[in-house]
């Protein structure tokens, strides 16, 4: 294939992807503003009906435009999330005829890793952590006062909590890269392990809006989960660098224990011992 071939190729491959993307985006977009109560009501079920005491517990809005401007940012953003599979596939095929086929399989592996372990980030936000946030955080001061909370505001929390989540979940194939390009091996990488556990409560506290521990600890044991199977699958890229059950704390503190009590029993046989070479001559 000549040079101006590939580029009378990537420039239809180009031309294809904009077509699709802007026909994406509109059908994503349209659908979404059709269907906006629907989506709406999909979006305010992890707050069950607590966000006011008006009928239903719905959210309120203050300014006239607002519930319209609300949509109209939902329909935007449906858009965008319908249209990014068709920007990524169109991206991967144009760089088809441009890379080795090798390296071409790798950014499509790895493409697809990461918007899975984003989706799967996603999901755990929307469906176990924003339930109990804002269970915790609405029913904190029963009694004393009512929540009357405005749209935007819910919205702003759960689209900030979800996405955060979701790049927590990509810690895995950034530390599988790392490793794999010998930036951070995993020798180093399991020398950081004692870090960890603070780093992922801070973390934690930080982009979650509660002061609740059982919050925290619900969104810091999966980010310490997601470090070690980073940990593994770095190992499993260069496994000549170590050993990953061996190097586990646990297993570490198993083995200095099972000295000392080794150690402890054989004392009084390695002295009778002694004794017996010295006095007996055995």
């Amino acid at each position: 294939m000549t040079p101006y071939e590939r580029g009378y190729r990537f420039g239809q491959r180009f031309r294809n992807t904009v077509f699709l993307t802007i026909l994406a985006w509109s059908i994503g977009a349209g659908a979404t503003f059709w269907w906006h109560p629907q989506v709406f009501a999909f979006l305010l079920a992890p707050a069950e009906e607590m966000l006011s005491p008006f009928e239903g517990g719905l959210p309120i809005f203050t300014g006239v435009p607002d519930m319209f401007g609300t949509t109209l940012d939902l329909s935007m953003k449906g858009g965008q999330f319908v249209a990014f599979p068709v920007i990524v596939v169109g991206l991967l095929s144009m760089l088809k005829a441009l890379v080795p086929r090798r390296f071409w399989l790798f950014l499509t592996t790895y493409t697809a890793l990461s918007i899975g372990m984003f989706l799967l980030g996603a999901s755990f936000g929307f469906f176990v952590i924003m339930p109990v946030s804002l269970h915790f955080l609405l029913t904190f001061g029963e009694g004393v006062a009512v929540p009357v909370i405005l749209l935007t505001d819910y919205m702003a929390l759960l689209l900030s909590l979800i996405f955060w989540i979701g790049v927590a979940f990509e810690l895995p194939i950034v530390m599988q890269l790392l490793s794999r390009f010998r930036v951070v091996s995993y020798a180093r990488a399991s020398t950081l392990r004692k870090w960890v556990v603070p780093t992922a409560f801070i973390f934690a506290a930080l982009i979650t809006p509660s002061l609740d521990g059982t919050l925290t600890f619900l969104v810091a044991i999966p980010m310490l989960l997601l470090y070690e199977a980073g940990l593994i699958a770095g190992w499993l890229t260069h496994p000549e660098e170590g050993n990953y059950f061996a190097d586990l704390p646990m297993v570490q503190r198993a083995r200095r224990l099972m000295h000392k009590v080794t150690k402890r029993v054989m004392l009084p046989y390695r002295k009778i011992r002694s004794f017996m070479l010295a006095h007996i001559g055995i």
